[in-house]
């Protein structure tokens, strides 16, 4: 389960729309909340930060507020800072201090003077963070700036069959026995196209994909046997119900997007990036799927225990049997 979750804000409405989703994990997860407000000094003058914005204290007590309104009605403890600095950076050493395991945030938001800065840091935290990220997609219309959130029930979690896929099962398994939801594993299989005789007077671009239809399905077929063992042993290791699809599209992003509406997904939950044997980077679909997404994405960025960016040897991509390890 969840220990600790982060919650950026800019004292926005649309960026407060992350603490009625925050406060409901942590109730069920029996975590902590840290809201944090990044101060981000603006040179003016010969003044390192704006005279009438040198003084914090109202940002904190602006979080103090909040704080003491979750705690009373939430029933979960709450801690709060304001740091200073460039937010998409301290949002990353803010969470590694308080040794948070889940950001939660929504992917945009305003501060004074119009400055919009949290759809820019959304996308700074999800591609430094060594945690998962909750991104949510802000409702204009929310006229309160803490409404109740529709429970969970379903999470998507799209996979290449690779093992830096299956990095966010973990933070995915927490989510749904938090909020009791159920996991949808889906594997977008390409077409394998038929290997034809290049033509050199015939542009790449104008050539049609002919479809190896028995290829194409002994891949569907191995990912179908695949995902329903990894579902199984989900199922039996944690008792959160699992099923497993797996559809032939040749556009991944857009499939995963229609599954979003097909099952009735509440969130999807992915890699920001992993190779599969089709050879598509999941970093691209994800960000496609973020972007066309209405319902919220948890995203992991698999990393190395250097910090870096994951690597697995070619051999271990069609080797490796997954195995995940939940908290």
């Amino acid at each position: 389960m969840f220990r600790k979750l982060l919650v950026p804000l800019d004292r926005s409405s649309l960026a407060e729309e992350a603490i009625g989703h925050a406060a409901s994990i942590a109730r069920q997860s029996r975590a902590t909340i840290d809201l944090v407000l990044v101060h981000e000094p603006l040179a003016f003058g010969g003044f390192a930060d704006l005279p009438w914005e040198a003084d914090s204290t109202g940002e904190q007590k602006y979080l103090e507020s909040i704080a003491g309104e979750l705690e009373s009605g939430a029933s979960v403890r709450v801690t709060c800072a304001v740091v200073r600095g460039a937010p998409g950076d301290m949002i990353g050493q803010r969470a590694r201090d308080t040794g948070a395991d889940l950001i939660v945030m929504t992917s945009h938001g305003r501060t004074g003077f119009s400055r919009t800065w949290l759809g820019s840091v959304a996308d700074a935290v999800m591609r430094k963070s060594a945690i998962p990220v909750l991104i949510l997609r802000p409702e204009y219309a929310t006229t309160t700036r803490r409404t109740a959130v529709q429970s969970v029930q379903r999470i998507l979690v799209p996979l290449d069959g690779s093992p830096l896929a299956i990095g966010v099962l973990p933070a995915a398994m927490n989510l749904a026995r938090a909020t009791h939801a159920s996991i949808v594993l889906l594997r977008v299989v390409p077409v394998v196209p038929v290997m034809t005789a290049y033509e050199p007077t015939v542009p790449v671009t104008s050539m049609p994909i002919v479809p190896d239809a028995a290829a194409t399905q002994q891949l569907a077929d191995e990912a179908t046997t695949e995902l329903e063992s990894v579902s199984r042993r989900l199922h039996e290791e944690t008792g959160v119900a699992v099923e497993s699809q797996v559809v032939i599209a040749e556009q991944i992003a857009q499939s995963i997007v229609d599954q979003i509406g097909a099952k009735d997904v509440d969130v999807v939950a992915m890699s920001t990036h992993g190779r599969g044997a089709s050879r598509w980077l999941f970093g691209s679909v994800a960000d496609k799927v973020l972007r066309s997404s209405r319902v919220p994405v948890l995203l992991y960025r698999p990393v190395d225990a250097r910090g870096g960016a994951a690597v697995v040897a070619e051999p271990e991509i069609s080797s490796q049997s997954p195995t995940v390890r939940l908290d």
